[in-house]
């Protein structure tokens, strides 16, 4: 039986800290969010006193998003590596009840420092086995049998060519591409991209993303990217709400200024499984784009994955975004 979404990227334990120092923030504002071993230690030890652990819960952008869309009850799996660790126990545990059977595992897994300063946030990511996972490792069978494969992105190049070439060999019609590149892979530029937007059907963006890809701005951009192959472009466009184009369409769908943020760590991936529950569910476009404006905006109201929506709420956003 085919799943609704597989997601496919970088799997890391969040490590989300409260932090009221703003020159500690700065100094850890390279621009880049990855950062090296010695670097990653030395910032949790200056956290143990500066800082305060709010939730250690698990994290990736594709594996936030099909948990989220198995909490609302649809069937979800996932492609990605652990290390044989505590961490990678905890992972799995976390990801309960998302298909995790064809997770392969290497030494370490990924581990990401997420500071939280007044809304806002600084993710800096220790990727480990993330980096070393190859296309060798991928059932490729086993990502045939979804409707949707939503990809998200890995710090290292090897995962990187092994989604490109999983991407090449998949029998057309095989399911629907979803890809949401992050910005460490729109820094890569478009024409790195390009092998997998061609074959995308949705890509989700943010303004920023757009334009590292096409430098310009949201709609412009948004409509290039359409020119390359996807049938519908969502930009993220946080506080602002979202902005979606497709061919014929194109939505400004307003934020709720009203909600007060917590952490708005994986809004945007539980934006992409808000609107990749509506496709499955046949709604418009439009429709689409308000259900996961709305979901995102309960996600950021706590911590980590403690606020992500369930089935009820699923069915109660849908019914006020239909009156």
């Amino acid at each position: 039986m085919k799943k609704d979404v597989i997601g496919f990227g970088a799997l890391n334990l969040d490590l989300i800290y409260k932090v009221e120092d703003e020159e500690l923030i700065k100094q850890f504002q390279t621009g880049e969010s990855f950062i090296s071993e010695e670097r990653f230690n030395r910032l949790k030890k200056i956290l143990a006193e500066r800082g305060k652990l709010e939730i250690k819960s698990g994290g990736g952008s594709a594996a936030n998003t099909v948990y989220a869309l198995a909490r609302m009850g649809f069937q979800t799996g996932y492609i990605g590596k652990l290390g044989k660790d505590e961490e990678g126990e905890f992972l799995l545990q976390s990801l309960n009840p998302v298909d995790t059977s064809r997770v392969v595992f290497g030494e370490r897994s990924g581990t990401c420092i997420i500071l939280v300063h007044r809304g806002d946030r600084l993710i800096l990511v220790l990727p480990n086995s993330n980096n070393t996972l190859t296309y060798d490792e991928i059932d490729l069978h086993y990502a045939q049998e979804t409707k949707f494969l939503h990809l998200t992105s890995f710090v290292g190049d090897l995962p990187f060519e092994a989604q490109k070439k999983l991407v090449k060999e998949m029998p057309s019609g095989a399911y629907r591409l979803s890809f949401d590149p992050g910005r460490c892979y729109a820094k890569k530029g478009l024409k790195s991209l390009l092998p997998i937007i061609e074959k995308s059907y949705i890509m989700f963006v943010n303004e920023d993303e757009v334009k590292l890809l096409t430098g310009k701005d949201y709609k412009e951009g948004s409509h290039e990217l359409l020119t390359y192959g996807p049938k519908i472009i969502a930009c993220k466009r946080a506080k602002k709400g979202s902005y979606v184009a497709t061919k014929d369409e194109e939505y400004l769908i307003p934020a709720d200024e009203t909600v007060k943020v917590v952490d708005p760590t994986g809004a945007g991936d539980v934006y992409a499984a808000g609107f990749l529950a509506g496709l499955l569910l046949n709604l418009p476009i439009a429709k689409c784009a308000s259900l996961a404006n709305t979901l995102a905006e309960i996600s950021i109201t706590g911590y980590g994955r403690e606020k992500y929506p369930n089935k009820a709420i699923l069915e109660e956003t849908i019914t006020a975004i239909k009156a």
